[in-house]
């Protein structure tokens, strides 16, 4: 159930990309919280993307609009979700997600990913607050139901 904000370098995606990368993403964030394959738990998953406008992205200082394809981008997650190994294979992923969405191979594809942890209590949605075993009982996430059932 994560909140995933995306900003992209000028240009780094055309529009079949962009639908590529966010539908990557998405299938990240289902493998990293164990979100089965139902149709309600799926939903909650959402991936925001911005494009930086030309001429405002600059590496070492100088213009690089055109020397890479930037995928820079916030997962917000509640604590408790994500362990270290899943945090692994989620990096992992959003790079091949970002890789796989390039219209073409004559830019480098980099990622740079900040994973957030929300802390308990602090995640509101509707105007309520979202504890984590709401969470994981809307979500479904597999791997927390016996944890979180004792």
């Amino acid at each position: 159930m994560p909140l995933i904000n995306v900003t992209l370098t000028p240009g780094a995606f055309d529009a079949a990309g962009r639908d590529k990368l966010a539908r990557g993403l998405t299938e990240a964030s289902y493998r990293a919280e164990s979100i089965p394959d139902e149709p309600l738990p799926r939903s909650r998953s959402l991936v925001l993307i911005r494009e930086l406008s030309p001429g405002h992205f600059y590496s070492a200082g100088q213009p690089a609009d055109q020397l890479a394809r930037g995928v820079f981008a916030t997962w917000e997650v509640s604590t408790g979700v994500l362990d270290a190994a899943r945090k692994e294979r989620l990096a992992i992923d959003v790079q091949a997600a970002a890789e796989a969405a390039a219209p073409d191979q004559s830019r480098p594809v980099i990622t740079s990913l900040i994973i957030v942890e929300v802390p308990e209590g602090q995640w509101c949605q509707k105007g309520h607050i979202m504890r984590l075993p709401e969470m994981a009982a809307i979500s479904h996430f597999t791997h927390l139901h016996e944890a979180l059932a004792r």
